[in-house]
């Protein structure tokens, strides 16, 4: 034959392009990928910074040159086979499809390509839109997780970086995309042969392909090389005894109107098909584009009624309804097993559920699988969830398909969050020692330690449906766990904004320990009151001067950020020693170890408590602890560095007195050192002579 058109459709990933490569290369087809032509203009599109969601904007179209020719694609003369399979034209090649000002331009050439010799076109419309009259039609298509993994080999062999999960995203929402787009959505065409190549290798496929072309091309060419009558009536097998239930293949023989077809079935008169009894589906209004003669029509015989007379007409009546059933519901059955979805129809409410329906087909909704705003007459997208394929009836979720969803944009949101971010959201559900914050998508949770600085009641500070700011502090397996307290301030930070040491206060004691006092000085604040900072007089006795609950008047002698602890003096207030101190810097003095710190050392000095940085001790590697060198009670000398009455602050340095001591020392040591004189010296007067 001089001319046969192969029209193949199908899902993203599912081979289409490599398979229809191959078989044109062995049976000597010319193959047409309208999928690399849309990723040209993809490729276009992104390369002219083009708002992709304005179709006003492709009008570019007209002007640029699409082709493809021996598996390569040309744009404007351009190889760009490898630029089209990049992650960010695969993901917009579908959305530049769906334009019609795009399709119509992309429709002139396919149609062209395919008018004349042996093509094998590719794509998903070619057989319902593109090409509905084509010899052969066939919808290949594979599972999901499947595609994804051919997809992935596919771009680590031409280099390209991506992962499996992306990929196999990005094939399930063009899935849903390409198959509910307004124009040219994806679908199988009528009369098209369904190849499922999820367990087959490109080679079987390929062979498989080739199958379906030479029975259907050694079909064409049998009927062509028939010459004698005999043959012609061989061929024919006329069907005598055909009887209502039958199942016959007819040919179609003419198209009498819109709304009916004959079909020639081996019979003593032709089959009769119309329109309402071809399919269900009520878009569709005619059998123009949908059949021509010749076509292949499985359908059932409905009625027969044989003629008595001249004027009495035999009748058989056809119905292809069963099988438009059976291909629907293999439909409902792939998309069980490659978990995609299915827009449908629902129809009316029962007790127990909804009566939805996909193309014809009664599919069941249980109440607990719908969604709350679901309501009959609506369509909705469903997850088929269980399949009794002998009795033709599925069960369906639209609740699946909202939970998919959730996990993807849940899973989307999570990746952008980072350990120590901070979120706003709302409070879902509180508990004894857990409460639940909902942020967009993502539902994370408040321990009770990490609700306030003190312990409380949790149920008594959160409430459902209040807002609260938060801090993440980890996102361990998907989870977060969040931080109200790490927001707020402490009971120290919020004190110390407000005092410094030497503020005179009063505390409320409220603990009583041999050696010390507690003193309540702020809301959930305590500050500890030395026994021997009670008083100046060693012989006091505070135990039997205060009790519990009792108010007493104290300065303030130390903050310490790093243990966020405060030390209180009573005795400051009695007789301020630092009244009696006079220093200078430079002053050398005694000092004694009273508290060893990260920072430094507290020290007793001219009466007063000090302080020596660690900077300024004689430690040498800053690495080391403190307590490694020193210990309470030591005693040493130490240089004056700054002194200040009022604030009470006397700092000094022990490492300057040392550097000091060493530097009199050397001086001491050349002042007594003799100084030799020159050679020349000696013999000045041997010289002279």
């Amino acid at each position: 034959m001089d001319k046969f058109v192969v029209a193949i459709d199908g899902p993203a990933g599912s081979g289409k392009s490599s398979i229809s490569s191959l078989v044109a290369k062995r049976e000597g087809f010319t193959h047409i990928d309208t999928g690399a032509m849309y990723r040209a203009v993809a490729l276009e599109a992104l390369n002219r910074k083009i708002n992709l969601e304005d179709e006003n904007e492709f009008s570019f179209v007209k002007d640029i040159d699409v082709l493809y020719k021996d598996g390569k694609t040309y744009l404007n003369g351009k190889d760009v086979s490898k630029d089209i399979r990049t992650p960010d034209v695969s993901n917009n090649a579908s959305l530049v499809s769906k334009y019609k000002t795009v399709r119509d331009r992309m429709l002139i050439f396919q149609r062209k390509s395919a008018e004349n010799g042996k093509v094998i076109m590719d794509g998903r419309d070619i057989g319902t839109i593109v090409l509905p009259n084509a010899d052969l039609k066939i919808f290949l298509t594979a599972k999901a997780d499947e595609r994804a993994r051919r997809r992935l080999k596919e771009n680590q062999e031409k280099g390209i970086e991506s992962d499996f999960e992306t990929i196999l995203h990005d094939i399930k929402v063009r899935d849903y995309n390409d198959s509910h787009r307004e124009i040219a959505p994806l679908k199988i065409a009528a009369g098209a042969v369904l190849v499922d190549t999820t367990k087959m290798t490109i080679e079987e496929v390929v062979n498989h392909i080739i199958g379906l072309i030479n029975e259907k091309r050694g079909k064409s060419m049998a009927k062509e090389e028939k010459s004698s009558f005999e043959q012609l009536l061989d061929d024919y097998d006329v069907k005598q005894n055909i009887k209502p239930g039958d199942i016959v293949e007819g040919t179609v023989v003419l198209i009498r109107d819109d709304k009916t077809v004959l079909l020639d079935i081996h019979s003593f008169t032709e089959g009769t098909l119309h329109l309402n009894y071809y399919t269900k589906d009520q878009n569709v209004l005619s059998f123009k584009d949908l059949v021509k003669v010749g076509d292949k029509i499985t359908c059932k015989v409905t009625k027969v009624e044989y003629g008595q007379g001249r004027t009495d007409h035999s009748l058989i009546m056809l119905s292809r309804l069963d099988e438009e059933k059976n291909e629907t519901f293999k439909q409902v059955i792939d998309a069980k097993e490659n978990n995609t979805n299915l827009n449908v129809y629902v129809a009316k409410e029962i007790n127990s559920g909804y009566l939805c329906l996909y193309s014809g087909i009664e599919l069941f909704m249980p109440k607990s699988q719908s969604l709350a705003d679901t309501k009959p007459k609506t369509n909705v997208d469903v997850k088929v969830i269980e399949v009794e394929e002998k009795r033709k009836r599925a069960v369906v979720s639209a609740k699946a398909v909202e939970h998919e969803r959730y996990i993807e944009a849940r899973n989307s949101e999570l990746e952008k969050i980072n350990v120590g971010d901070t979120l706003e959201g709302t409070i879902t559900k509180v508990e004894k020692y857990i409460a639940f914050v909902k942020i967009s998508n993502i539902v994370g949770v408040i321990k009770a330690r990490d609700v306030c600085h003190e312990f409380v009641d949790i149920t008594t500070v959160l409430h459902v449906g209040d807002p609260v700011k938060v801090k993440v502090l980890s996102k361990d397996n998907g989870k977060l766990v969040l931080s109200r307290k790490a927001l707020i301030k402490t009971a120290y930070q919020q004190f110390k904004e407000n005092h410094k040491v030497s503020d005179k206060i009063k505390g409320r004691v409220t603990n009583k320990q041999p050696g010390y006092l507690l003193l309540e000085i702020a809301p959930n604040l305590k500050g500890l009151l030395h026994q021997s900072e009670y008083s100046w007089n060693p012989n006091d006795n505070y135990n039997n001067q205060v009790v519990i609950g009792d108010e007493v008047e104290v300065a303030i002698i130390s903050m310490n950020d790093d243990k966020e602890s405060i030390r209180l003096s009573r005795k400051a207030l009695m007789d301020n020693p630092w009244d009696k101190v006079e220093a200078s810097i430079g002053d050398v003095c005694d000092v004694k170890v009273k508290e060893i710190t990260k920072s430094g050392l507290v020290v007793e000095a001219l009466g007063v408590d000090g302080f020596i940085p660690k900077a300024e001790t004689l430690i040498e590697d800053t690495r080391r602890e403190l307590s490694d060198y020193y210990a309470v009670s030591d005693e040493a000398k130490a240089v004056v560095i700054e002194f200040n009455k009022r604030e009470w602050k006397l700092k000094l340095s022990i490492r300057k007195f040392a550097n000091k001591e060493e530097r009199k020392k050397i001086e001491k040591y050349l002042q007594n050192e003799e100084v030799t004189s020159s050679i020349g010296e000696q013999y000045e007067d041997v010289l002279k002579k």
